[in-house]
This record gives structure tokens, C-alpha cells and sequence, in this order.
């Protein structure tokens, strides 16, 4: 039986990449996982392959009701929801600031942050009912510190942060904890896709530009989606109750605070 046996997980952005393998690690933990992804063909056959007793719903983050409608699917099904990950987000689209268009600026922060607002808020009032939960927000290493040439994702992120250890305050009282988990550098499509323009901006071979990143790691690794899957598994069990409002690295030790 495995930490979170019978426990209903709902993760934005599971179809794919790191969401999913949140999705592999809590199921491989016995958790019942609702895969919420706006593409909803790949979410449904992610949520097969993980086994029996899992469900696909399709979900836009950007819209309040898509946010109610994967609520009362999943307690249509599952009848509680116990936690929280907020996965879904685009990445970063290197653009020097100057040439930063303000219809790029609102997309990102409209999918990274406010997808993330209109998620928790449908979510929260069960959880409060429940007098338990957990909410789980994937941000980044550059919420933290930031690099250049990515100006509207880092601020996605560092405000995702920051509403994290509002929500921390907000909800402990109802025996709800609320915490970030940084991502580094990931072997997803998504980061190949960032190394390649950032090495074409600089000049660099693809090789060059993922000697780069990988020498900015004091492990000289690159994580895997699994890896984040771990942390979020932990941070979905009874183990971590204690633990709220925090931030934690998953990245080689780019980021060492």
C-alpha cells in the first residue's frame, strides 16, 4: 500500500511531460489521478496507460468554467478531492524586452498565473469542507531568480510564489497546506524546445547550448519529469503535513535558497 492509497490527485497539464510524470509517480503511490489537460486526446491515453480507476478530463485553464466543470467531474467520480497540482503553464519564448509584444506578455501570464487562480478557487471550497488538502504549484527555478530574455514567464512564476504562501496563510486554519515546487532544467520537449532558441539567439550549436545549461549544474544532470513527480508525492502525503508555504528545488542545485 503506498502513501497515498484511495487519495484523489487533480494535476493541470498532465497529459504530457512533467505533468505527467506527477501523474505516474502518485499513481505508482495508489492515489486516484484526474489528468486535467486541454489536450484531451493525449490526457485520455496517459490516463489508461497508468492502469484502472483514473480519469481524463479536459480542462482550458484560462476559463473559470472549465475550472467548476473538472471540480464536479471529478466528484461526480471520485466524490472528494484531496489534492491539488497546478502543472499546466507554457514556457518560456526567449525574446529580448524590447521586442516583447504585450499580447505575449498577457498569454503567458494569463495560462501560468491566472490559470492558476481560476484552478485553486474552484478547487479550495471542497477542500475546505474537507478540512484537508493539499495544493501543490509548480513554479521555477527563474520565480526565483531571474534570466534573461524571458521576462513574462519569470513573472508568471515568481507570482505563483508568492500565491502560494498567501494561500499557506489563508487556509492553514482549515488544515490545508499549500507549497511550490521549482523545476530546473527538465528532459521534456518543452525544454529542448528553450535550449534551441536560446543557443540559435547566442550563436551556439544545440550541443553548445546544452553544455551551457548543464555546466550551470552543480550535479551536471538534468532532471527528469519523475523527478519533480517524487517531490509532489511526498508533498501530497501524510509526511508532509507539516510542511506549508515552502519552496522546493528540484534542479541539480542550480538554485541554492
Amino acid at each position: 500500500m503506498g502513501d497515498l492509497e484511495n487519495r484523489v490527485i487533480v494535476i493541470t497539464g498532465a497529459a504530457r511531460g512533467i505533468g505527467l510524470g506527477i501523474a505516474e509517480a502518485v499513481a505508482d503511490q495508489g492515489a486516484c489521478v484526474v489528468l486535467a489537460d486541454i489536450l484531451y486526446d493525449e490526457a485520455q491515453e496517459s490516463a489508461k496507460k497508468l492502469g484502472n480507476g483514473h480519469l481524463a478530463v479536459k480542462h482550458d485553464v484560462r476559463k473559470a468554467e472549465s475550472a467548476q466543470s473538472l471540480v464536479e467531474k471529478t466528484l461526480e467520480k471520485f466524490g472528494r478531492i484531496d489534492a491539488l497540482v497546478n502543472n499546466a503553464g507554457v514556457g518560456p519564448n526567449p525574446t529580448p524586452i524590447q521586442d516583447l509584444t504585450e499580447e505575449e506578455f498577457d498569454r503567458v501570464l494569463d495560462i501560468n498565473l491566472r490559470g492558476v487562480f481560476l484552478t485553486t478557487r474552484a478547487v479550495v471550497p471542497h477542500l475546505i469542507k474537507q478540512q484537508s488538502g493539499r495544493i501543490i504549484n509548480i513554479a521555477s527555478i527563474v520565480g526565483q531568480t531571474g534570466f534573461a530574455m524571458i521576462v513574462p514567464y519569470a513573472a508568471s512564476k515568481f507570482a505563483v510564489i508568492g500565491v502560494t504562501q498567501c494561500l499557506a496563510h489563508e487556509l492553514a486554519p482549515y488544515g490545508i497546506t499549500a507549497n511550490n515546487v521549482c523545476p530546473g532544467i527538465v528532459e521534456t520537449a518543452l525544454h529542448s524546445r528553450v535550449v534551441e532558441q536560446f543557443s540559435a539567439m547566442q550563436g551556439q550549436t544545440v550541443e553548445e547550448g546544452w553544455d551551457f545549461f548543464r555546466n550551470r549544474i552543480p550535479l551536471h544532470r538534468f532532471q527528469t519529469p519523475r523527478d519533480l513527480g517524487e517531490m509532489v508525492a511526498f508533498l501530497a502525503s501524510d509526511r508532509a503535513k507539516n510542511i506549508t508555504g515552502a519552496t522546493f528545488n528540484v534542479d541539480g542545485g542550480w538554485e541554492m535558497h
